[in-house]
């Protein structure tokens, strides 16, 4: 417990210091803004940003700049596992998503004056934010240059993000839904459609498929790609350093 709270409080140091807290902040405040007074843009446009594009960009380069910067070393020959590092650093990410779904809800509820159930909202925004946060970790450990990282995040949006935008606006039949989950942003997107909008857009077997998917693409990714590799991806940059 003491190693997890002593990098969860680092981790909110590095978001001060590399200003990622302001990024997410004014991202918040600018999106509940525009939720409540810019009525003609889709609100559940800027959810899906903040869940499917902010934490993969952000802090994939929130981890590979404390790589580079060698900020993680003492992380990586601690005693503590890679398991336990990384639930830190997944929970620190989590806390600082907190602050658009605060804003958000205020919004929806006091503004729009939305029927929505906030827990599930919570529950579908918590799943889908530590699904994408995972992703951030895995484009940060496959990329050993600033290049490789763009180029990941551009396909990851191109091929898999942007896909609830277009079903969302009826640009995907419904036909291609079974193929479509292979998209982690696809699965979240069913889930939000339903809360969001109070009515029925998948079948329950979806739902649940969406549900079952993404946990199941956690633990997956979690277990064979970030654990076994977080902390050679760490020591790497002090190799190619001390070289």
């Amino acid at each position: 417990m003491t190693n997890f709270l002593t990098i969860l409080k680092n981790d909110f140091n590095n978001y001060i210091k590399y200003n990622i807290l302001h990024i997410v902040i004014a991202i918040s405040v600018i999106f509940a803004g525009a939720m409540a007074f810019v009525t003609n843009i889709d609100a559940m446009i800027f959810i899906y940003i903040t869940v499917f594009i902010l934490p993969t960009i952000i802090f994939s380069i929130s981890i590979y700049i404390e790589k580079e910067e060698q900020t993680l070393l003492p992380l990586a020959i601690a005693k503590c596992s890679s398991l336990e590092i990384i639930l830190s650093k997944v929970t620190s990410a989590m806390l600082l998503l907190l602050i658009p779904f605060v804003l958000y809800s205020l919004v929806m509820v006091f503004v729009l004056n939305m029927t929505i159930n906030i827990l599930l909202f919570f529950l579908v925004y918590v799943l889908g934010s530590i699904m994408h946060i995972i992703i951030g970790l895995v484009l940060a450990l496959i990329s050993k240059s600033t290049q490789i990282m763009s180029i990941s995040y551009i396909g990851y949006i191109v091929l898999f993000a942007l896909i609830p935008f277009f079903y969302a606006n009826n640009l995907i039949p419904k036909v291609f839904q079974y193929i479509l989950v292979i998209s982690p942003a696809y699965l979240s997107g069913i889930l939000f459609q339903e809360i969001y909008y109070g009515y029925a857009f998948s079948s329950t077997f979806m739902i649940i498929i969406a549900v079952i998917l993404q946990v199941l693409y956690i633990g997956l990714l979690t277990y064979f790609v970030v654990r076994p590799y977080f902390k050679s991806y760490l020591l790497y940059a002090v190799e190619k350093n001390n070289e």
